[in-house]
């Protein structure tokens, strides 16, 4: 019978001699084009995506893992905790509307309860 081994809770790390390479690779693609580019004022496009744009999406992709989980925390943190407050009525009425418009909101039940002794007490 197999012998069934449960899953790794984390991903498996990434290698670090391929991501040395890697950074290496675009390194050495970033000198060369800006030494092409200092004496010959221009560089073939094909020689660009080699020297850049193959290792950037080779990391891009190696380390897709951990920029999946950066760009998830800070789409969390960017979330609005609460509810934005309405704009002030008074200056966007027109003229058929109330001087006291119905609110776009309603107390929930605790804060009802939490103002209702305050309003009882005031004399009116």
């Amino acid at each position: 019978m197999p012998r069934l081994q449960a899953l790794a809770a984390r991903p498996e790390p990434v290698d670090p001699v391929l991501a040395r390479l890697l950074w290496q690779w675009l390194a050495l693609g970033l000198f060369a084009i800006a030494g092409l580019a200092m004496f010959r004022g221009q560089v073939p496009g094909a020689l660009a995506f080699w020297l850049l744009a193959a290792p950037v999406t080779a990391l891009l992709t190696l380390y897709r893992q951990v920029l999946a989980t950066a760009w998830r925390a800070r789409l969390v943190r960017a979330t609005p905790r609460r509810r934005p407050q309405p704009m002030n009525q008074v200056h966007s009425r027109t003229r058929g509307q109330a001087r006291n418009p119905a609110p776009r909101y309603r107390l929930s039940r605790g804060r009802r309860a939490a103002s209702a002794p305050a309003a009882a007490g005031t004399p009116t």
